[in-house]
């Protein structure tokens, strides 16, 4: 079990900051993902695993005006 966003959700092996975004229908350009406070940069998340206990936090980046 992990959390995204104060929310409980289901891990399992091998997954991956790009794994779990997929599996959530975001857009990996379009957010910015901390794990348990360190910021993950965007060029990692095929490599950065997703541990199980992880404090996750998923920003949607949006223009302002």
């Amino acid at each position: 079990m992990i959390r995204v966003n104060d929310e409980p959700a289901d891990h399992y092996f091998g997954m991956t900051v790009a794994t779990l975004l997929r599996d959530r229908g975001e857009a990996a350009a379009m957010v910015a993902v901390w794990i348990d406070d360190e910021m993950v940069p965007r060029a990692a998340y095929e490599s950065t695993a997703v541990r199980d206990g992880a404090d996750v936090k998923i920003v949607l980046m949006a223009a302002g005006g």
